[in-house]
Formats: structure tokens, C-alpha cells, sequence
């Protein structure tokens, strides 16, 4: 069963005549009249920079609210859309890869964390899709939203089938298996993603396949060698903050490749279940292919 936890609509309210305030004064109507009504959301906005040695506050005054006015039209889009298109992809889901999906989606305005994430809810596993960062990132449209869901849909998917969805616990979450992780994980649902919609598309648009295509090899071979740079490891090939040749989120493109390459030797549930220690081989040989 999906469940649709809404507080988009809460946001709103809070915000559509009051998007001339400061930005302090934003902050301070986002933290008291909206997010703390939702502690777990808050938590995880919050944490998901302090634990990464970010101020939130900061971010916030820099990055997210001194452009609420200008993205509040494209946030009440995104949110529209979403709603529009997220019954027929989850049906499209379900048909694909005979599932029947169990779980929250979250519609929500943090702090640009992430334009979706699959996390827990409530106890529950869950989709997260934050309206403030499809906004930042001009993903509103039905186009580039069904790229987005599609793609979180697949790691659902991805995680039900393998019965986990991270690294197990007996791997060292250093930074060359996390890297190894990254590429498998992020590869899958962004190949199957365009098996699902059955075309090869992206919200990140036709040119960004075309700059990574050029770049292929390069790319592989400094993700390969990422791979053991001990400071940051791959970081720089995932999130729109990064480039790696003046491309952001590169690690996508090579994984759907790397996924592609697995997709002509095994089946969905074979690559979704395949053991840490297969999944590294396979990698460091298509980067070095």
C-alpha cells in the first residue's frame, strides 16, 4: 500500500503571503510554524548536514531560503505534477517488475537536502521528495519528474528484492567499498529507471548524456582511481554540488553503464541480489575495461 504523507500543503500556507519576509525570518517560520511539526523530518534535514560537518543555519541563509520567493511557483508545480503522474509510475512499477510496493512518500520542503531519497518514515520504508530542491534544480515539469520518480521508485525496488539497502555489516564502510557500493546501488535504479519509461532519459536533460558519453573513459578511469583517493573517495561523482570534468552527478552515468553491462550476463533479481565481493569484481573490471 503507498501512503502519501503530504505536509507540502502545510508549507504552502505558511509561505504564499509571506514570501517577502527576510530571510532570518523565513528560517525562523520554516523551523516554528512548519518542519517542527514533522520531528523525524526535521531530524533528518537537519542531520543530514550537521552530520557532515555542515552548519544547517548557514546553508539556510545562503542556499535555500534567499530563493523561496523566486522558486515558490515551481514548487507549487512540482507538487501538482507529482501528484499527477505518481499513481500511473508506481502502477508502472508494480507491472514491470511484479511488485506490490508497501511503503511511504514523503512531499516535503527541507533544506535543499535532496530532490528525492529513499530513507525509513514512520517506521516504514519510504520516498522522500523535497519540492524545495525540484525547484532549485528546475525538475517541476512532468517530464523531469518522471525521470525522478521512476529513478526512486527502482531503488525501492532494488532494496526490496536484495532485502537490504546498504552495504551489509560485515563490510568496512571505507571510502573505496563505499564507492564500490555507490556505482552498483545508484546504477541500478538509474538503468532500470530507463527501462521502465522505456527511453533514455534523465532530469538532468539530453546534453548531460551527451558531455558524459565524450567523457566516458576519462570519467571511468578517475572513478577508478577515486576509488582509493583516502581524503574524499568518489564523492565528487555524485550531487549537484560536485563536478568531475565539469559535470555534476557523473557517477549515475557510469553506473547505469556498469548496470548495462551486468543486464546482458544476469537477471533483475541475479544483479539486484549479487554478493559485495561479485559486485567489486564486476566494478573494477568495467573501469578498467
Amino acid at each position: 500500500m503507498i501512503h502519501v504523507i503530504d505536509t507540502f500543503k502545510d508549507f504552502k500556507s505558511c509561505f504564499e503571503d509571506k514570501l517577502d519576509l527576510t530571510i532570518k525570518e523565513k528560517i525562523d517560520l520554516w523551523e516554528r510554524s512548519y518542519i517542527s511539526k514533522y520531528p523525524e523530518l526535521e531530524k533528518k534535514c537537519k542531520e543530514d548536514y550537521s552530520l557532515n560537518g555542515y552548519d544547517w543555519r548557514r546553508i539556510a541563509e545562503e542556499v535555500v531560503f534567499n530563493r523561496t520567493k523566486e522558486d515558490f511557483y515551481k514548487m507549487v508545480q512540482a507538487h501538482e505534477n507529482i501528484l499527477k503522474i505518481m499513481d500511473y509510475t508506481i502502477m508502472r512499477v508494480d507491472k514491470e517488475f511484479k511488485s506490490n510496493l508497501d511503503i511511504n512518500i514523503v512531499l516535503y520542503c527541507g533544506l535543499c537536502n535532496s530532490a528525492g531519497w529513499v530513507d525509513t518514515y514512520n517506521d516504514k520504508r519510504a520516498i522522500l521528495f523535497g519540492i524545495d530542491k525540484i525547484a532549485e534544480l528546475n525538475w517541476h515539469t512532468i517530464e523531469k519528474l518522471e525521470s525522478l520518480i521512476a529513478h526512486e521508485l527502482c531503488h525501492v525496488v532494488h532494496f526490496e528484492i536484495r532485502g537490504e539497502d546498504d552495504l551489509s555489516d560485515n563490510v568496512d564502510r571505507n571510502y573505496y567499498n563505499r564507492g564500490i557500493w555507490n556505482l552498483y546501488e545508484e546504477g541500478f535504479a538509474q538503468y532500470f529507471q530507463y527501462g521502465l519509461l522505456e527511453k533514455e532519459v534523465d532530469s538532468r536533460g539530453r546534453e548531460w548524456f551527451e558531455k558524459c558519453k565524450i567523457k566516458e573513459k576519462q570519467l571511468k578511469n578517475l572513478y577508478l582511481k577515486a576509488l582509493f583517493d583516502k581524503e574524499k573517495g568518489t564523492q565528487d561523482f555524485f550531487g549537484d554540488w560536485f563536478k568531475v570534468l565539469g559535470i555534476s552527478d557523473t557517477g549515475y552515468y557510469l553506473g547505469a553503464k556498469f548496470i548495462r553491462v551486468l543486464d546482458m550476463q544476469y537477471s533483475i533479481e541475479k544483479i539486484a541480489r549479487l554478493p559485495f565481493k561479485e559486485i567489486e569484481k564486476h566494478v573494477l573490471e568495467f573501469l578498467r575495461d
